[in-house]
């Protein structure tokens, strides 16, 4: 008896050492583990490629806790490319922009070090509605000016942050020149695919605009909460007029805020709080948005500056070296590299200067300049017996760079502010236009398959129903 049971216990050790390993499998990894693992990844496309690997994959990246870690690592989402608005022709030698084109280009392009996005993801084709064949009978009139129906392409991009977009939506007046008339708008994100319309203050949609521009607020420059079509601000700024002093004006202020109980607020300063007296409109062009400030230069040698935290306007004047009438073609503000750095660009005959502060006394001095003649020489499409006989033109600028072309030609070229050397090749001297960055959204957008057991469900309804 005794021994049977041997044989038996022997038999089954036998049976139990021939079973073969059960290989280890992803699914394996501890929680913490995984979280490392997914904590390693370098970008947000990397995240979103990687939540479509399993429900357990999505369901870890998808957790609040995960994504706080992962913003905290690796900072907001890297700009996933830059959209680039074509202007019909550059602003002429005295600063006054042509008219632009009836349907405003606008061209993605990913970025390439390395390439993060697929340009089809950030196509804007789903904001145009085509209309019924019963309504393409053309213009519709509105106090007797013929302006073209809700459904045009006529939109332009005029500011950016994150992942959302900022355009102007009509509606188009073909016999009054777009700035003379303030917009509605539209706030997009392109890759969601989602969009809101905003109809321009009511009692005000008779002033020309300033200037439009996404604020920053949680969500919207790349936070960690909120759903960004629901935390945005649009800053909008318009012009009115002094009625008793036509080339005189003041500008105004106004923020929009989605939700039941958002809308427009207008920011009045009574005369003498605040209020300050620009020239004429004409004479007056957005020179750059920095440290939480708006700058507009004005052709009288004084800047107009906005604190988009306060929302209050002041007037600054520069030193005498850096005075001028500031045109769009001659100055442009700028950043740093510190966020709180800013910098005054100008072209002065046929030169480019960059103007600095000093950290300590607040002294503004040149920080560096450069012959545009000299720095253009060689390369391709350059005319040396034409070109800068007459003052450069800013096109467009950045925080690291300028782009400009000869007065007596369009040849883009661009100057680097850091080295002032000149190049032609980069994707920026391809376009007469301002350039917007745009970012994939924050947090991803993972909706399906998050949480515990759907996947299953799922499943097993798919079963049933067979």
């Amino acid at each position: 008896m005794g021994k049977g049971t041997r044989r038996n216990k022997s038999k089954a050790k036998q049976r139990t050492k021939a079973l073969p390993a059960v290989p280890t499998t992803v699914e394996d990894l501890p929680e913490e583990v995984l979280y490392q693992v997914l904590l390693g990844l370098s970008s947000t496309l990397d995240l979103i490629r990687a939540a479509a690997t399993c429900t357990r994959w999505r369901r870890a990246i998808a957790d609040g806790i995960f994504l706080s870690r992962f913003h905290a690592l690796h900072g907001a989402p890297r700009v996933a490319g830059r959209y680039y608005v074509t202007d019909a022709q550059p602003p002429d030698v005295m600063g006054v922009l042509r008219w632009p084109a009836k349907k405003p280009a606008a061209a993605f392009v990913p970025s390439s070090s390395p390439a993060i996005a697929d340009a089809s993801l950030f196509s804007l084709d789903f904001l145009y509605v085509p209309p019924p064949e019963t309504d393409r009978s053309g213009p519709t009139y509105y106090y007797n000016y013929p302006r073209r129906t809700r459904h045009n392409r006529c939109r332009e991009i005029v500011d950016s942050r994150g992942s959302l977009l900022l355009l102007t939506n009509g509606p188009w007046r073909e016999s009054v020149h777009p700035g003379r008339w303030s917009p509605d708008f539209i706030v997009c994100e392109p890759v969601s695919r989602r969009y809101q319309g905003i109809a321009r203050p009511a009692d005000l949609s008779h002033l020309p605009l300033l200037g439009a521009f996404l604020i920053d607020v949680d969500g919207v420059g790349g936070g960690v909460g909120g759903d960004t079509m629901s935390s945005f601000r649009v800053l909008s700024v318009l012009y009115e007029r002094d009625r008793s002093r036509y080339q005189f004006g003041s500008p105004r202020a106004c923020v929009f805020v989605p939700g039941s109980d958002g809308g427009w607020r207008i920011s009045w300063h009574a005369t003498g709080d605040g209020e300050v007296e620009v020239p004429a409109m004409e004479t007056i062009h957005l020179a750059g948005r920095v440290s939480g400030s708006v700058y507009w230069g004005m052709e009288n040698g004084t800047v107009l500056v906005l604190n988009e935290s306060t929302l209050k306007f002041s007037l600054v004047t520069f030193p005498a070296q850096m005075r001028g009438q500031y045109r769009r073609t001659n100055f442009r503000v700028i950043g740093g590299v510190d966020d709180n750095t800013v910098r005054v660009v100008r072209v002065h005959g046929d030169e480019i200067q960059v103007f600095g502060r000093l950290p300590d006394s607040g002294e503004w001095v040149v920080e560096k300049n450069v012959v545009l003649r000299d720095v253009t020489a060689g390369l391709p499409g350059w005319e040396d017996y034409r070109f800068f006989n007459l003052p450069a033109r800013i096109v467009t600028a950045g925080d690291t760079f300028v782009v400009l072309t000869p007065a007596e030609k369009l040849w883009l070229f661009s100057v680097e502010l850091e080295t002032m050397e000149a190049e032609r090749e980069h994707v920026r001297n391809r376009h007469v236009g301002p350039s917007y960055p745009c970012a994939l959204p924050w947090p991803p957008l993972l909706q399906a398959c998050v949480r515990r057991g759907e996947g299953a469900v799922g499943k097993r309804r798919h079963r049933r129903r067979g």
